[in-house]
């Protein structure tokens, strides 16, 4: 599912549940025009290709704990080309060692292809969005994008949807997918050199989506 909204100004669609905190009174603090709605995904949208989830560094070590964070990862993933996690804090309060704590972000870098910031508070936070909002919504399109976990409907948005559960494969990517290839069908027989060819699809994700489609069971 999803919706659009365009705007001259730099916008931020926040999470209703962001409402009253001290991150959208700074973002306003700084120009920028917040809009509210329950979001299923992310805490912040600021492009079509972008979402960023907040957490406190408590938050993320409770997400790391009870593995909340890496299905919010894999989520993100799915329906956007750049997911970002930011972090407030950088706290363990001995409840996962160091260790544990560097490994888990070391995951969602390597095998979620996550952007993980860490920052000092909420105004930094604030701040970094802003920066991202504003160089985003300069080089794109002014289009937010609002994506959730309800199944699609047409044969169009089954078609992407399937795409999307591909290794690698985004709401982006398996849109330019469908527009290379015309259809699913043509997709599973193309090439891997045919594969490789798609715009922001990794060659090692490329080769495993090849590999899905052709080899025996």
């Amino acid at each position: 599912m999803q919706s659009i909204l365009k705007t001259e100004k730099i916008f931020v669609l926040a999470d209703d549940r962001e409402r009253k905190s001290n991150v959208s009174f700074y973002l306003k603090e700084f120009g920028v025009l917040v809009n509210f709605k329950r979001l299923e995904i992310g805490d912040f949208i600021i492009s079509e290709n972008t979402c960023i989830e907040r957490k406190s560094s408590d938050d993320f070590v409770s997400s790391i704990i009870d593995g909340r964070i890496f299905k919010q990862a894999e989520e993100m993933k799915k329906c956007y080309e750049r997911p970002l996690i930011i972090i407030e804090g950088n706290n363990t309060n001995g409840r996962i060692t160091e260790n544990a704590y560097k490994a888990a972000i070391a995951s969602l870098i390597m095998n979620f292809g996550l952007n993980v910031l860490t920052v000092e508070n909420e105004k930094e936070t604030a701040r970094m969005i802003y920066f991202l909002a504003k160089k985003e919504q300069e080089d794109f399109s002014k289009h937010i994008v609002i994506k959730g976990k309800k199944k699609p409907k047409d044969v169009k948005e089954m078609q992407q949807f399937f795409l999307s559960s591909l290794p690698g494969v985004s709401n982006i990517i398996s849109q330019r997918m469908l527009e290379k290839f015309g259809s699913v069908k043509n997709l599973v027989n193309a090439s891997e050199k045919e594969l490789e060819s798609i715009k922001g699809l990794k060659k090692k994700n490329a080769k495993m989506i090849y590999q899905i489609f052709n080899e025996r069971w």
